[in-house]
């Protein structure tokens, strides 16, 4: 089963009820997982929802924030789901951005890179002791975990909860593929950025672990505006890609294809509440250049470009700047396009 055939999906939704209803229609439709955001929700609140409204599909954390709450909790979460679900679940754990992990949760960033690291391997020891009845002992540069006289009235439905996490840059990249089961990507990673500095890096990672590669789960990620307004579809996926390049961090990305004065524009507006003008700065070719924008053969042929890097995809609506009733517009009609190849 190629990647086009394995379609993963953000659900979304101003409430409960309309995150529901999404992804009820996933399923239906055959997609593979259904995926929680951490952001002004909490991804384990939803997943535990989501889990208990789903029946076949997988439901995951993409990204629950890794370094604001203990491994343990996160351990303890991830085995309730697991047991709420019925084996369907995936946790994803990444670092967050530095400024809202310090002072929205007054917690340590650290060095994301080594304490996601440490994250993953604490959550996972903890888990493992748990299926086996056994205590946990763990010390590290950013966790010391003396666990004893605790126990779970029924063991976890599975030993080896599959452990995501995201990565833009090489150095993440790699630690995926050291110690993660999967890497989910982001929207600006074009196919030729993830083919010199991602499959590379998490490669490398598999060598040195001594895993093999069909062991480890790619999950490439692109900004998809199904619209036969070309322009319509065109601009809502500016308005997206224009909020990430405001963020210096990925200012390589936009260089390797020539628009790292874009993004320097449109960060430059950003810092002076020029809303308009962050937008502006995002030229059409950029936007063709990173996101899957038009009919359904059209996004699907721009889809199938970081698709075959991949074992599975997963297309985005466009979700910065436009109206709720447009993203939820997009979001069923990447169910529409992509349910039936998925389902099939």
């Amino acid at each position: 089963m190629g990647a086009m055939e394995k379609v993963s999906l953000g659900i979304m939704g101003d409430t409960p009820q309309e995150m529901a209803a999404m992804a009820r229609k996933a399923e239906a439709a055959g997609f593979d997982c259904g995926w929680a955001i951490e952001l002004f929700r909490n991804a384990f609140t939803q997943t535990t929802f989501l889990g208990a409204e789903t029946e076949k599909m997988d439901i995951g954390t993409a990204i629950a924030w890794g370094f604001v709450r203990s491994p343990m909790t996160m351990a303890m979460s991830a085995m309730d789901i697991d047991e709420i679900s019925g084996g369907r679940f995936r946790l994803g754990l990444g670092p967050g951005v530095k400024q809202l992990i310090e002072t929205w949760h007054n917690a340590e960033y650290g060095r994301p890179a080594p304490h996601l690291r440490e994250t993953i391997e604490a959550v996972r020891t903890i888990i493992h002791a748990a299926s086996a009845g056994e205590s946990v002992a763990f010390k590290g540069e950013y966790y010391d975990l003396d666990i004893r006289g605790w126990y779970r009235a029924t063991p976890p439905v599975r030993a080896d909860i599959p452990i995501y996490t995201a990565a833009v840059q090489k150095g993440m990249s790699r630690m995926a593929g050291d110690v993660a089961d999967g890497l989910i990507g982001h929207i600006i990673c074009s196919a030729q950025w993830i083919e010199q500095e991602i499959v590379p890096a998490f490669e490398l990672g598999l060598s040195r672990s001594g895993r093999e590669r069909s062991s480890f789960t790619y999950l490439p990620s692109i900004c998809v505006a199904i619209d036969d307004d070309y322009q319509r579809g065109l601009d809502a996926a500016r308005s997206t890609l224009a909020f990430y390049a405001t963020v210096k961090t990925y200012l390589p990305l936009f260089e390797l294809h020539g628009f790292g004065g874009n993004a320097v524009a449109a960060g430059d507006a950003f810092r002076k509440g020029d809303i308009g003008g962050v937008a502006a700065a995002i030229s059409d070719e950029m936007v063709e250049c990173y996101c899957a924008v038009g009919t359904p053969d059209q996004v699907r042929e721009k889809v199938s470009e970081v698709a075959q890097f991949g074992d599975a995809i997963l297309p985005g609506a466009p979700t910065y700047f436009i109206p709720n009733e447009q993203i939820a517009e997009y979001n069923d009609r990447i169910i529409e396009v992509f349910g039936s190849a998925s389902a099939a």
